[in-house]
């Protein structure tokens, strides 16, 4: 099962997709969290449901080049943006990857 995180974003998995959420974040820029029935959950809303890994990724990837405070009026920013963007899923991968060998070692 996944559970990654990358930023303000939240990819899980079911048998069958994969769920991308958007949390919503505090001051310090951690996620939020609603007291439930069940338990503490963080607060956030669902993006949308994929078929694959990568296409859950390309999702956030396309949501990080919509949102954001920055304006982009050039090619140059938009190409800047997008290797940021490449950037900060390539680390999420990477650490997320990092995360499940240390899990599959301690079995």
């Amino acid at each position: 099962m996944i559970d990654m995180r990358i930023g303000e974003y939240h990819i899980t998995s079911e048998p069958r997709n994969y769920i991308v959420s958007l949390a919503k974040l505090s001051d310090d820029g951690t996620p939020k969290t609603v007291m439930t029935k069940a338990g503490e959950i963080f607060s956030e809303r669902a993006l949308g449901y994929y078929n694959s890994l990568p296409q859950a990724l390309q999702a956030i990837a396309k949501d990080m080049m919509i949102r954001g405070d920055d304006r982009v009026t050039s090619v140059e920013q938009y190409v800047q943006k997008a290797k940021s963007v490449d950037v900060a899923l390539n680390h999420a991968v990477y650490e997320h990857g990092l995360e499940l060998e240390k899990q599959s070692q301690n079995i």
